[in-house]
């Protein structure tokens, strides 16, 4: 049913890098309460330790940044991870807004005749994956919003069979 195919390039090194630079690892530790220096091991792809996946997902809890997942995801050559926990139904227009803006940053940096250098790519990257993640955050408060309100649930339901038996006959 699904095809996964393994990335030859090394995301999810990549992600742990960028994790380890972004956070106080020393701090992070004490919270998932294991001995830094392990931390700093498992988290540099120079090193036999690894993450498992439940210490990833502590990580991902105790900060709240997704870096990692979407590091897996990406050396899946699968899209990045949109956590619905922070979809909130009135922020729909800063969903867009911020979307916009990300697609913005990705129109800019094509244009751009330097070379691409690994920062930059960095920050393609995370410009595309935010692009993505306020898309879809958009897409489900406006779903979230339509089921909230019965009549508009039915009418679209309504819509969407009449769509569906026109478009069979």
């Amino acid at each position: 049913m699904f095809d996964f195919k393994i990335s030859t390039q090394s995301q999810f090194d990549e992600a742990c890098r960028k994790f380890a630079a972004t956070h106080n690892l020393t701090e992070l530790a004490q919270r998932a309460e294991m001995k830094v220096q392990t931390l700093r091991n498992k988290l540099n792809p120079d090193q036999v330790h690894k993450l498992t996946v439940e210490e990833m997902l502590l990580l991902t809890d105790l900060t709240e940044d997704a870096t990692l997942v979407d590091g897996m995801l990406a050396q899946l050559q699968c899209l990045p991870c949109v956590p619905v926990n922070e979809m909130a139904k009135d922020k729909y227009s800063a969903y867009v807004l911020k979307a916009t803006a990300e697609v913005g940053v990705l129109a800019a940096s094509a244009f751009g005749s330097g070379k691409v250098t690994a920062n930059c790519r960095r920050g393609i990257v995370e410009a595309a994956n935010t692009g993505i993640r306020c898309m879809m955050l958009a897409a489900l408060a406006v779903q979230t919003r339509i089921h909230s309100n019965p009549t508009l649930a039915s009418t679209v339901d309504a819509i969407s069979g009449l769509g569906a038996s026109i478009g069979m006959s």
